[in-house]
């Protein structure tokens, strides 16, 4: 049927082009039953393929078994590479061709494996490690689900039976081989033996030790006396040369003897000296001249001081003399022991090397005796426990008969068939819409439009604008935003407003557009800093005065949460784009301005930037706060911009002039 424009297509301004009614509901129909044919029958015959790929191929069944391989470890240390090394060798001999022909052979009497060859059983038989353990992961696949356990438990029985006869086989070899290699490593370790013993008795060594022989402690001693007569000397020689200076001095020089006698002179000195020392500050000079009493002190004291002197002078002689025979004693006590020591370094030079081969034989020996140990405890274990030095073999899960398949999922890859093929149908539906797409909108551009819209309503021009959306930028340049508000418009509002209204419009005065106020949370808003976070596409900083971030702060409610939105309703709940336009229609209507319906979100923003402009700024350095502009925007604003080049946006005052006079 066909649909004619109605009353309520005009109040919401949607566009209509001249004889587009007619027929039009017909081809739209037959376009739409074209696009379901093609979906369905592209569905149905990808369905139809893909399910008949899909429950066409065969069954696979899995069959598996588990083995404990137990390699012997001889060393602890050396337990983890053991354990890999024989892992990995059974995995080889498991999957090797000699061991798969005995299986063929063992299964020769089952009738389900006629016709089976040693290439199929290499195909259907697999042996993997289990990681970090010393399991063996055994499976078999095939179509026919009742020969794969069949076909695991005949590998695992030859496996088992091969390995027990090369146990038995190998055992018994090496026992022979250990037997014969005992005996010729015993008559070694007794001939090493008494070679060594001969070797100790013709070089007189007693000890397994060095320096516990006769030789190394006679150079010992020798060693400690000689050093021990160096340090006399020269402890002797120091002593002459000190007493040699001090008398070149003059200083005194006593020696041991008469030092006794020397101090009990120098004490009675002082005496006399104290005495006399008292009596001058007691008497004057003339009186102590004339005083017998004292006259005999000063005559006692002299005779000290002269018998000091001589004794000084006596004593000095005897100390040099007594420190020179102790020198000349020690150096010829260190002249005799250095000739007994380098006679003795000599021989034990000799011994050393004899001691040195004493050692080799010795290391021989142990090597022998080791040998024989190592030949000894093998033998043992050999006679024993020989199952022990081989690795075994546990089967720890049997093989069981399967019960479904493990390949392919039929129900999985039917829906994933059936996924396909709706996306195939999609592609196929998009690609038929692309290419009929040129001359459905060649047509439609040749035709002139005619837009219904109900006069003085902004908000439907912008609606208008949205349905036509290759007509808005010839409509930005054509019909420019005429209505721009002056400085006292601007001023009045700011001042008969509430704090919503004045934050709405101090934002839409920084260059923020309406969705952007609309995405704005509070922790985009740094008072501190006096900048502006703008999130989204337009992602950007936008620095304000200092006038403004005062009036930002003050219609900014309390302390809140940074993720809360800054228009918000008594409930909490964010506004709309279209409250926000009516929040600001109200307030022009409250200031009492000319045309109040006219004043819009964009229209704020338009005269904000319309003012930049009019300073001179370029308009590229639009965006630093108004965010990307498409290049008709910039056009329009071109009538606003004064004669001469343009300047950058720091280099003017951004702040609306309004905000200087607002109280």
């Amino acid at each position: 049927m066909r649909r004619l424009p109605s009353y309520r297509d005009e109040q919401i301004g949607v566009v209509y082009t001249p004889g587009q009614y007619p027929g039009m509901d017909d081809a739209d129909s037959i376009r739409n039953r074209r696009r379901k044919r093609i979906f369905l029958s592209v569905v149905a015959v990808s369905l139809l393929v893909s399910l008949a790929w899909t429950l066409l191929r065969p069954a696979i069944y899995e069959s598996r078994a588990t083995l404990l391989v137990t390699p012997p470890v001889l060393d602890e240390r050396l337990g983890e590479v053991s354990n890999t090394q024989h892992v990995e060798l059974e995995l080889q001999y498991l999957a090797g061709y000699s061991l798969l022909a005995r299986v063929l052979e063992a299964l020769s009497s089952q009738s389900d494996a006629a016709g089976l060859t040693i290439s199929d059983l290499d195909e259907m038989l697999q042996a993997v490690p289990v990681a970090s353990t010393n399991l063996v992961d055994m499976t078999a696949r095939g179509p026919v689900k009742e020969l794969l356990p069949v076909v695991i438990n005949a590998w695992i029985a030859v496996y088992q039976q091969t390995h027990t006869d090369s146990i038995a086989a190998e055992s018994a070899s090496e026992i022979t081989e250990a037997q014969q290699q005992l005996e010729d490593v015993g008559l070694k370790v007794a001939e090493k033996r008494q070679q060594l013993d001969r070797f100790r008795k013709e070089y007189d060594i007693v000890s397994m030790e060095r320096n516990e022989n006769r030789m190394y402690k006679q150079l010992s001693g020798l060693t400690d006396s000689l050093n021990k007569v160096n340090e006399e000397m020269v402890s002797a020689r120091a002593r002459t040369a000190a007493i040699r200076a001090a008398i070149a001095q003059g200083r005194p020089v006593v020696s041991e003897h008469g030092k006794d006698s020397l101090t009990n002179l120098e004490q009675r000195l002082t005496e006399i000296q104290e005495q006399l020392k008292e009596m001058e500050h007691e008497f004057t000079p003339h009186y102590m001249a004339i005083d017998p009493a004292i006259k005999g002190l000063v005559r006692k004291r002299d005779l000290l001081i002269e018998e000091i002197s001589e004794k000084r002078a006596a004593g000095q002689q005897i100390a040099l003399a007594e420190a020179e025979q102790n020198q000349a004693s020690a150096e010829q006590s260190v002249i005799g022991l250095q000739a007994q020591l380098d006679a003795q370094k000599q021989q034990v030079m000799e011994f050393t090397t004899r001691f040195a081969e004493h050692e080799a034989l010795q290391e021989e020996l142990l090597q022998l005796e080791t040998l024989y140990r190592e030949v000894q405890n093998r033998q043992l274990q050999n006679e024993v426990n020989n199952k022990q030095l081989y690795p075994q073999i546990d089967v720890k899960e049997p093989a069981f008969l399967p019960d479904r398949p493990v390949y392919p999922d039929y129900l999985r890859d039917s829906g994933l068939s059936l996924v396909g093929s709706v996306l195939l149908g999609l592609l196929v539906l998009g690609l038929y819409d692309f290419l009929n797409r040129s001359g459905r909108h060649s047509g439609v551009t040749q035709l002139n439009p005619v837009v219904v819209n109900v006069p003085g309503m902004p908000a439907l021009d912008q609606a208008r604008n949205d349905l036509l959306p290759g007509a808005q930028a010839a409509a930005a340049l054509a019909h420019p935003l005429t209505r721009e508000l002056t400085v006292s418009e601007v001023l009045t509002l700011l001042e008969m407003s509430d704090e919503k209204s004045r934050l709405l419009m101090t934002l839409l005065l920084s260059g923020l557009r309406d969705d952007e106020l609309l995405a704005m949370k509070t922790g985009d808003i740094d008072l501190d800093s006096a900048v502006l976070f703008v999130r989204g596409a337009g992602e950007r900083k936008i620095a304000v005065a200092s006038d403004v971030a005062a009036v930002i702060s003050g219609c900014l409610p309390g302390k809140q949460p940074a993720d809360t939105p800054i228009f918000t309703d008594g409930q909490g709940q964010p506004l709309g784009e279209m409250d926000l336009g009516a929040l600001l229609s109200c307030a022009a209507h409250d200031a009492g301005l000319a045309n109040p319906d006219e004043v819009t979100l964009q229209v704020l923003r338009h005269t904000y930037l319309a003012y930049l402009v009019r300073r001179g700024v370029k308009l590229s350095e639009l965006a630093r706060v108004a965010g990307d502009m498409l290049p008709s925007e910039l056009a329009a604003y071109t009538t606003y911009s004064p004669p001469g080049t343009g300047v950058t946006l720091d280099s003017v005052e951004r702040t609306y002039p309004a905000f200087a006079n607002l109280n």
